[in-house]
């Protein structure tokens, strides 16, 4: 299965009052033909579709158009999260419309998709944000994990998962609890996916998203993540990189064009 991962289109996004509008119709297209060129059978977008939760109505269309043509009509999958720049609700809102193209589209840690045919694909519907996916002969199990604030996270971590809220306390061991929830959807006889829309430590790069809230404690040890997943396609960073410590099974896409000046390394 060949999977093309990207994340941080940020959509609608301004620099210094100037629409980046263009440049990203040009990149989108690039990444369109590229989806081609290499016969992709999966798009991972892992977060942040738009730069804020009210696009224009020339960023909403720029974004329909692109996945409609990434998925070739129903023929290639595309999975889409929400990060921490998209509106649930607004991405959500596409699903009707998105399923007969084969695109999946989880807006919240708590999104379950119904099971049926997307596009060509038979899904099954296993849990909040994970599914089966049937792909030619071989089956994947995409485990999803948008944008979750700290608040949210807690309700879903105690209320969801039955854990203990005496021994879990800090956001890594919320995230933590999370992800092991999801090896125990994987299969040894799939190919198991991750996505979401997270930083991890020591990640490189990236003003645009860095956080004054942060101070460390919203910073990921890459030993949080499924050990039986094969691929984490992640979102949030812009830079282009591998997780450190994890053999290149997690990595960051990048931003599919510079958006701070101190980006442009």
């Amino acid at each position: 299965m060949k999977l093309i991962h990207t994340a941080d289109w940020h959509i609608g996004k301004l620099l210094i009052d100037r629409s980046r509008l263009k440049e990203q119709k040009i990149v989108l297209n690039e990444l369109v033909k590229m989806a081609e060129e290499e016969a992709a059978d999966v798009v991972c977008i892992a977060g942040d579709i738009y730069d804020n939760g009210h696009p224009s109505a020339a960023a909403e269309e720029l974004f329909c158009h692109t996945i409609k043509e990434l998925s070739h009509n129903g023929e290639r999958l595309v999975v889409i999260i929400a990060g921490n720049h998209d509106k649930a609700e607004r991405l959500e809102a596409l699903i009707p419309l998105a399923r007969d193209h084969g695109i999946i589209i989880y807006g919240t840690p708590k999104s379950r998709i119904s099971s049926g045919h997307y596009g060509k694909f038979p899904v099954t519907s296993l849990d909040n944000g994970v599914s089966s996916v049937k792909i030619g002969e071989e089956t994947a199990i995409f485990c999803c994990l948008p944008y979750v604030t700290e608040k949210a996270l807690g309700e879903i971590v105690y209320q969801n998962l039955d854990a203990d809220e005496d021994n879990i306390k800090s956001y890594e061991e919320k995230m933590q609890a999370i992800y092991a929830n999801f090896d125990s959807d994987y299969r040894n006889d799939t190919i198991n996916i991750c996505m979401s829309h997270v930083f991890t430590l020591d990640y490189e790069g990236d003003s645009s998203e860095r956080s004054t809230q942060l101070g460390g404690s919203y910073l990921l040890d890459a030993k949080v993540f499924p050990n039986k997943a094969q691929y984490i396609a992640l979102g949030h960073v812009h830079k282009p990189q591998r997780v450190k410590g994890t053999n290149g099974r997690v990595r960051y896409s990048g931003a599919i064009l510079p958006y701070h000046s101190d980006e442009v390394k």
